[in-house]
């Protein structure tokens, strides 16, 4: 897809519920970080298209894919545990906080909220 395909609304959508969607992660005991996937670095054209649209530099969404679809977003969190915690209740608990926080943020419904536990960090 070539930037020129991408509707701007799009992708000021999609990074406002990225942006919101990362902020409720973090903000979860446990979360150590969010990372991202190889999607998310290629993911950086749509980044300059925000910066173009908005005027304004791309908020910290590293490890979070957002995807708006018919009707809603889809969301993929890729999180890197503190040690010391239960990777499923925190993983629950970041995909509870990441939907109540989202819709209000980005004025989207969330159709998916998929949180990845890919690394346990032991400082």
């Amino acid at each position: 897809m070539m930037i020129n395909d991408l509707v701007p609304e799009r992708v000021v959508l999609e990074v406002r519920a990225a942006e919101a969607a990362a902020r409720a992660a973090r903000a979860v005991p446990g979360v150590a970080c969010l990372q991202p996937g190889l999607l998310g670095l290629v993911r950086r054209l749509a980044c300059d298209a925000y910066e173009r649209v908005t005027g304004k530099a791309v908020p910290d969404i590293a490890g979070v894919e957002a995807n708006l679809l018919d009707g809603g977003i889809c969301l993929d969190l890729r999180i890197v545990l503190d040690g010391g915690y239960q990777a499923s209740s925190v993983g629950a608990a970041v995909q509870r906080a990441v939907l109540d926080a989202v819709p209000p943020a980005a004025g989207v419904a969330v159709i998916a909220a998929v949180v990845h536990v890919v690394a346990v960090r032991f400082d």
